[in-house]
Order: structure tokens, then sequence, then C-alpha cells
């Protein structure tokens, strides 16, 4: 939020090194989903400028960037504009030409543009592509605890039994239990978070953003 705020107030160093950590990083996880470098590069292009304001029609009102709240980091922020702008782009492609005809519209009623949405709804990266990766990094974490902790989570955490009980179960001091549970949940996100830079070291996503992204209702 420090360097987006510089950067809106005009502070040159701030805008370069906005440029120099973000453009490469927006490039890299378009081509890394199969775009055209040309394409990724002139997209984001496009992206950085309206950050400060300067549409292809144009200055613009409101700058890009001004619309940023720091809910979550401004490179999962950024990913998510520019990931889905490419999607827009290739929806409004569809339009130019003559559009899909499937067998069976015309009996069952199907609007086709209705089915141009539809072709591309399973494409949105932080409702699927995001989702999957969050899924499985966050399964790879709760494999790698010992089954007696992961027992000890899910009677606190999911059934609601006291540390003071579970530490009757185990016979051994509630403090025992509570640092179990402490050094379980730091493990947790410890091993989430490397599973996902594991398997794309350009999402740039840390332990909170991952939280706020379930809060937000992404199903993983």
């Amino acid at each position: 939020m420090d360097l987006v705020q510089r950067a809106l107030a005009g502070d040159n160093a701030a805008v370069v090194q906005f440029e120099r950590d973000y453009r490469p990083t927006l490039e890299r996880v378009l081509m890394a989903r199969g775009i055209d470098r040309i394409d990724a590069e002139d997209l984001v292009a496009d992206i950085i400028a309206e950050c400060f304001g300067a549409g292809k029609k144009g200055t613009m009102d409101v700058r890009l960037l001004e619309k940023f709240e720091g809910r979550s980091s401004l490179s999962t922020w950024l990913i998510r504009i520019t990931w889905n702008r490419w999607l827009d782009l290739k929806r409004r492609d569809k339009f130019r030409g003559e559009l899909p005809r499937y067998e069976g519209d015309e009996a069952k009623g199907a609007d086709q543009f209705d089915r141009v949405a539809d072709d591309y709804e399973d494409e949105d990266f932080i409702e699927t592509d995001l989702a999957e990766l969050m899924a499985g990094a966050i399964k790879t974490a709760f494999a790698s605890l010992e089954p007696d902790v992961l027992v000890m989570l899910k009677l606190s955490f999911i059934h609601g039994v006291s540390q003071t009980d579970i530490a009757r179960m185990w016979q051994c001091d509630q403090t025992r239990v509570s640092r179990t549970l402490s050094t379980a949940r730091s493990q947790i996100a410890a091993e989430t978070m490397r599973a996902i830079r594991a398997a794309e070291p350009d999402l740039q996503i840390d332990w909170d953003d991952f939280k706020r992204l379930c809060a937000y209702g992404i199903e993983i």
C-alpha cells in the first residue's frame, strides 16, 4: 500500500519500482498459461498504463491503482485484474465473427450469446485454476502432519473438544497440547505456501492472502 500511495503521488522512484516488480510477473503469469509473449506484453503494458490513468481512450477519471484497497497482496490483485482482462478480450473476439452453433441448439431454444459466455465459464483464474492450486496445497500441508497431531486438530477445531480434555486423553500437560496445536497451524501455513510456490513460482501470495481468498468465497 505504501508503494501504491507513493506511486500515485507522483514519486518517480516508486513508479519505476512498481513497473520493475510487477510487469515481468504479470507477463510470466500470462505466458505460463500459453498466451503469446507479444500479446502478454501488450496486455500488461495496457494494465500498467491504466494503473496511472492512461487509458486507450484518453485520461481515465479514476486511476486503476486508486481502486486497490490492500485486502490482498498487490500482486494477487494485479494478477486477477490481468487474467480477467484477458478473458474479457477473448470473449469479445468471439463476437467479432459468426456466433458458434451447436447441434440441437434450435430445438432446445438455446441462446447463442449465452453459449459464448458459457464457453469461458470455467476459465476464470481466481475461481478455477487458483482454487485447484489452493486445494492441492492445503491437502499437501495436512498430509505432512503426524496422525496424532491431525487427530488433535480435528478434536479441537472441528468437534470443539477443549484442550484440557485433549490433554486428559493424551495423558499429558495442557501446555503440550496448546504448543502442538500452535505448531501444527504454523506448519500448515508454511507447507501450504511452499506447495503453492513450487507449483506457481510467479504467483506471489502469502498465508494472509490465502485466508482472504477463502473468506471471499473461493471453494477449495
